[in-house]
């Protein structure tokens, strides 16, 4: 419920909630401003339901944003996972990239983590879970299917790097948190060792009051780095938003 309160204040006016009918009066509250949309009444094809793993959902959800995107011919659709803070309006600060790629951040060159994804249309969706392993988790795939497709990039988690090309491939303004900025400062001070880029070594996360908003910096030397975004783990959104 942060993160949809999040999303309002930042001025959205297209959020899609893709859930179990029986919790829709679970978003009572936010009922007016929300599209829900039923996941039980979309299509299935590689028969998730039932299953219950953690890693099986992971997988299942890519599966279902695509029938819905397919269904309801939603495009430019911007994926975030329910312990994700935005703190800029999709719509005015996102730079809708012109490849038609889905675009992802990277914590490694091999690994993904799915926080916060753009997605230009079901085609390219589809096209990229052709090559899904079911044999691999969700943070595994899209590295593989990049090589295979080249209709995947990088969302920047870094300021651009020689030393670190890839995860930091694409900067312009904004780096992107995969898991390790919301790490740092949602669970005190943990560092994610598998990320290639440790902040706690590259300089201070910061907050700044802009327009109503306290917003996180990546402050290097004399360089505020705006982060687009955190990824929460510790679930307590609220402390942050």
């Amino acid at each position: 419920m942060t993160n949809i309160a999040q999303l309002l204040r930042l001025g959205h006016i297209e959020i899609y909630v893709l859930t179990n009918k029986h919790l829709f009066p679970e978003f009572e509250p936010f009922a007016p401003f929300l599209k829900l949309v039923d996941v039980e009444k979309l299509d299935d094809p590689f028969n998730f339901k039932g299953k219950s793993t953690f890693h099986c959902d992971t997988s299942a959800r890519f599966f279902v944003i695509h029938s819905f995107m397919f269904k309801y011919g939603v495009k430019d659709v911007i994926h975030i996972e329910n312990d994700v803070l935005l703190y800029y309006n999709v719509n005015e600060e996102f730079i809708y990239c012109k490849d038609k790629k889905l675009h992802i951040p990277f914590e490694t060159d091999e690994r993904n983590i799915a926080s916060i994804v753009y997605i230009p249309d079901s085609n390219i969706l589809g096209q990229i879970l052709e090559h899904y392993d079911f044999g691999k988790n969700d943070m595994c795939n899209f590295s593989e299917i990049r090589k295979r497709t080249g209709l995947i990039q990088n969302l920047p988690i870094f300021v651009s790097d020689p030393l670190r090309p890839f995860v930091t491939n694409g900067f312009q303004k904004y780096i992107f948190d995969a898991a390790a900025i919301g790490q740092l400062v949602g669970m005190r001070g943990f560092v994610n060792e598998t990320c290639v880029i440790k902040y706690k070594d590259e300089g201070d996360i910061i907050w700044k009051l802009i327009d109503g908003f306290t917003k996180p910096f990546l402050r290097m030397k004399e360089v505020d780095v705006p982060i687009f975004n955190l990824h929460i783990h510790c679930k307590n959104l609220a402390s942050f938003s």
